[in-house]
């Protein structure tokens, strides 16, 4: 009769383990849910705007002789600034192909720039030497990017550079422990099969 007492022994085991593993499913279910509810729109807002660029820096989305947008001050968010490739460029908000006809983009969804997270902002590679970031590749790890807006000067330091295929959804994760801008452009110049990155991390806040 050994194995009825094993039985019972083992029953009563599962009658007190049960309701607290049954709460620390739902609790952890609870959490989940609520993350997919803070992080899902952001995500898929992300994910469309970084798809997009594969339209603008092949210059497939819109006819070539469409303007640049007529708003264009309103637009502006601020500058970006890197003193070692002489580059001083504006920042619109949205990545379209009208607006980086004349600045750089923010990726809508993505931080916004100098808060904790992951801001991206892209740009195209113009032929015209010095222009855009037609000299990103030239920056190294530690070299400074500095952006402006209208109440604050930021100054990153260059952690990462890297080229990675134009699906690679990973340069775009958040981190809420840090305030990281990811500078995006096509690679190569010419019929670009890839992204190249930098990426580089808050170092200094000057409130103006």
């Amino acid at each position: 009769m050994k194995w009825l007492a094993y039985l019972l022994i083992a029953a009563g085991l599962c009658t007190m383990v049960y309701p607290k593993a049954k709460s620390v499913y739902y609790s952890y279910k609870e959490t989940q849910l609520l993350k997919d509810w803070e992080s899902s729109e952001d995500d898929s807002v992300i994910q469309q705007s970084y798809q997009q660029l594969d339209d603008v820096f092949l210059d497939k989305s819109q006819p070539k002789n469409t303007p640049a947008p007529k708003n264009m001050k309103n637009g502006i968010i601020g500058k970006l600034e890197i003193n070692k490739i002489d580059l001083t460029i504006p920042i619109m908000e949205g990545a379209s192909q009208a607006n980086l006809k004349v600045a750089a983009g923010h990726l809508k969804g993505t931080s916004p720039v100098g808060e904790a997270g992951n801001s991206a902002i892209a740009a195209h590679r113009s032929y015209t030497y010095g222009k855009q970031f037609n000299r990103l590749p030239e920056v190294e790890i530690g070299d400074t990017i500095q952006v402006v807006t209208k109440d604050k000067k930021l100054k990153y330091r260059i952690v990462d550079e890297m080229i990675v295929k134009p699906d690679d959804l990973s340069v775009l994760k958040k981190d809420k422990s840090k305030s990281i801008i990811t500078l995006i452009t096509c690679h190569p110049m010419k019929n670009p099969t890839h992204r190249y990155i930098i990426k580089a991390v808050l170092d200094k806040e000057e409130v103006l």
